[in-house]
């Protein structure tokens, strides 16, 4: 796709009613109800992106084009019972030195989260104390445990030793 191309698309916004722009010399077109964006490249814009250098598979071709915005959920969606993830916010927020020092310190450890991943593991576990059982996201640490197979197998292990003497215990009662 050639630059003028990839201007026009990522500086279009979807608004109200059809709106014709011009953007970086190029005609584009955005339709709000559908998200479609119209781009009519010229032949005198084709050979100009070929004479910068651009190949002939980088660049669109004379006519017009149409490309949805933002379609990778409504064409692929999510997979059946996949919670949504969770939204991220960039708040300024003061904390004391020697607590952010502390979760970087943690974060200096190999395998270990960053420490603002830290912190909000340790925030939404005091939410979750609080809220109780009404809050049912899973932890990023929790997600990340139960994807490790050297975890699961040490728990099967101490699974299997308490098995082995729960049936001690009870040999010996009998």
């Amino acid at each position: 796709m050639s630059n003028k191309a990839k201007s026009a698309y990522e500086n279009s916004r979807p608004v109200k009613t059809k709106v014709h722009k011009r953007v970086d010399k190029v005609d584009a077109r955005v339709d709000a109800k559908t998200k479609d964006i119209l781009v009519d490249i010229t032949e005198k814009e084709y050979r100009a992106d070929l004479a910068r250098g651009l190949r002939e598979d980088e660049v669109l071709k004379p006519g017009r084009h149409r490309f949805k915005r933002g379609g990778f959920l409504a064409r692929h969606g999510r997979k059946s019972g996949q919670a949504p993830p969770p939204i991220k916010v960039r708040v300024p927020i003061d904390l004391d030195l020697d607590v952010l020092n502390y979760f970087r310190r943690r974060a200096a450890a190999p395998n270990v989260l960053s420490y603002q991943r830290q912190i909000n593991n340790t925030l939404r576990a005091a939410m979750e104390r609080e809220e109780g059982p009404a809050c049912q996201v899973p932890s990023v640490q929790a997600e990340a445990l139960l994807a490790d197979q050297r975890f699961i197998e040490a728990v099967a292990q101490r699974v299997r030793g308490r098995r082995s003497l729960k049936r001690k215990r009870q040999r010996r009662a009998a």
